[in-house]
C-alpha cells in the first residue's frame, strides 16, 4: 500500500474503532444514539453498525493492490464478503434505523439519499463485475465506498459545523432551542459527508481517466494519418 494512503486508511479505521466501542460489548445505556430505552431499536442499531463495520474493513482491503495482482481468488472472497455481510444487510438494517429516528428532517433526508446511493453504486458495481466490466466494476465500487465511509466524514464535518452553529445558538436561527442546534448539526455533518466524499470521488475518477483518453486519441490520429495538436507545440 502506497504510503500517501498510510494517514487515510489509519483515520478510517481508528473513527471506525471509535464508533464501535460504544457497542462492544452491547449495552443499551452506552448506546451514542438515544433509542428511548426501546432494545428492539438498539439490537437493529447493533446489527447496522456490526454490519456497516464489516463493509468498512472488507472495502478497505478490496482496495489494497496486492490483495488484488497476487491473491485475486482472495480478492473475489473479500468482495462477496463486503456485499453480502457488510454492506446489503447493513442497508436492509438501515431503513428501519432511519424511520425510528428523532434526529431531524434534515438528518432523515441525508441517511435517505446515503441509502439510495449504498444501493445504486452497489448494484452497478456487482452488475459490471458480473459482465467482467472490470474497469466500470472498480470505478462503482470506489462510489459505493465513498458512501460507505461517509458515516465517518459525517463525524469530521460535524466537528467543523458545531462551532459555526453554537455562534448562531442564542439569535434569531436557534433562539437557544438544544434540540434544533443538535438536529442541524447531525444534518449538517450528514450531507457534508455524502456530498464531498462523492465529489472528491467523481474528481479522482475523472482525473485517473484522462491519461488513458489521450493515449487513444493520440492512437486514434496516428492511425489516420493526422498529428495531434500537442506535437506542434
Amino acid at each position: 500500500m502506497r504510503t500517501r494512503w498510510l494517514f487515510p486508511v489509519a483515520v478510517v479505521l481508528g473513527m471506525t474503532g471509535y464508533m464501535v466501542s460504544a457497542y462492544l460489548p452491547p449495552d443499551l445505556a452506552t448506546s451514542r444514539v438515544d433509542v428511548q430505552g426501546d432494545p428492539v431499536r438498539y439490537w437493529l442499531l447493533v446489527g447496522h453498525i456490526g454490519f456497516g463495520t464489516i463493509a468498512t474493513v472488507a472495502g478497505l482491503a478490496q482496495f489494497w493492490p496486492w490483495l488484488r495482482r497476487i491473491c485475486p481468488r482472495a480478492h473475489r472472497w473479500v468482495g462477496r464478503m463486503y456485499f453480502y455481510a457488510g454492506v446489503f444487510p447493513a442497508m436492509v438494517l438501515t431503513v428501519p434505523v432511519v424511520l425510528a429516528s428523532e434526529s431531524g428532517m434534515s438528518n432523515v433526508s441525508a441517511l435517505v439519499a446515503m441509502l439510495v446511493m449504498w444501493a445504486v453504486t452497489g448494484v452497478a458495481g456487482l452488475r459490471a463485475a458480473r459482465s467482467r466490466r472490470f474497469r466500470d466494476h472498480r470505478a462503482w465500487m470506489i462510489r459505493n465506498y465513498a458512501v460507505t465511509v461517509a458515516v465517518h466524514a459525517s463525524r469530521m464535518w460535524g466537528a467543523v459545523v458545531i462551532p459555526l452553529v453554537l455562534l448562531q445558538a442564542d439569535g434569531p436561527a436557534y433562539q437557544g432551542d438544544t434540540r434544533a442546534i443538535i438536529h442541524d448539526i447531525a444534518g449538517s455533518g450528514a450531507w457534508l459527508g455524502l456530498f464531498v466524499n462523492l465529489a472528491v470521488v467523481e474528481w479522482y475518477l475523472r482525473r485517473r481517466a484522462q491519461p488513458v483518453k489521450t493515449a487513444r486519441n493520440s492512437s486514434s490520429s496516428t492511425e489516420s494519418g493526422t498529428v495531434p495538436s500537442a506535437a506542434y507545440r
